[in-house]
């Protein structure tokens, strides 16, 4: 069966990325005191900035907290809401906490597909010390759990599938200017628990019986422990525009799911975003 063509949704979602172009002014996104690099750190953009990128679309909601989808996901269907609150302990000195939830319904791609539900939860916890006004060091870490749900088939069977990953992110930034920083990232997969699964199967071989047989297991595929990649980059960072990209080597990881590619590689990093102002500077 087709899906009706909904255009409207479509606009709605056009509006959202482009209406902030027409009524707000840019924000100031020059590497400074105020305005440093959120990702990989303990750090939020400051209430009322709005962040929209290749990958992610943030809203300063509050002063410590931001709140975040990622885009291009939601072109499979991908659902994904997530949050970010940072406690400054002092100038130098800052923690910050995250979690993001990411869910797809197989059955909104193909709606004669069995039910099935996979989900992601990553959760991190940060902290950010600058050291002087050039150097920042930040240290993350990065719980994620991922799971996958459902009816095997359309009748009778039933299972249910998880895996989960510890990794460390260390993250050094330098400051050249108030355009350029450079970066180094180095991630460890420090612990991957094994892939568990279940399943239950319900038949009924008369119209008197029925027969349930439950199983469970665990897996050693996609062990990706003591997996690590070391990335160095640079961060450009202008008054309405920034820019990161980085080249390295080691295992790569797939953002926002944090899976892990068991095989060694050249690793790329690249992002670029917009920022903009809804109200006051902070």
């Amino acid at each position: 069966m087709l899906q009706r063509y909904r255009p409207h949704a479509h606009l709605v979602g056009a509006l959202a990325v482009c209406l902030p172009l027409l009524v707000t002014r840019p924000a100031s996104a020059f590497h400074t005191e105020k305005q440093r690099l959120t990702d990989g750190t303990a750090y939020t953009m400051g209430q009322y900035r709005y962040r929209v990128g290749l990958w992610t679309m943030d809203y300063g909601l509050f002063k410590p907290f931001d709140v975040t989808t990622w885009i291009l996901p939601w072109a499979l269907q991908v659902a994904s809401l997530g949050g970010k609150y940072e406690l400054r302990l002092s100038d130098k000195l800052s923690v910050g906490t995250g979690l993001t939830a990411f869910r797809l319904d197989v059955r909104k791609l193909n709606p004669n597909s069995p039910k099935l539900i996979l989900s992601a939860v990553p959760w991190e916890v940060s902290g950010s010390y600058r050291v002087d006004k050039d150097w920042t060091v930040s240290l993350q870490s990065v719980y994620t759990y991922i799971r996958a749900e459902g009816t095997l088939d359309k009748d009778e069977t039933f299972g249910a599938a998880a895996l989960s990953n510890l990794q460390f992110v260390g993250t050094v930034e330098k400051r050249v200017s108030e355009v350029m920083a450079l970066l180094l990232r180095v991630r460890w997969v420090a612990y991957q628990w094994p892939l568990s699964a279940s399943a239950k199967v319900v038949s009924h071989p008369d119209d008197y019986t029925t027969l349930t047989i439950v199983g469970t297991g665990r897996a050693e595929v996609f062990d990706v422990r003591n997996a690590w990649s070391i990335v160095p980059g640079v961060a450009w960072s202008w008054k309405h525009f920034n820019l990161r990209a980085g080249l390295g080597y080691g295992n790569f990881n797939i953002g926002g799911i944090n899976v892990v590619l068991q095989k060694k590689t050249i690793v790329p990093e690249l992002d670029l975003f917009w920022l903009w102002d809804l109200g006051p500077n902070q």
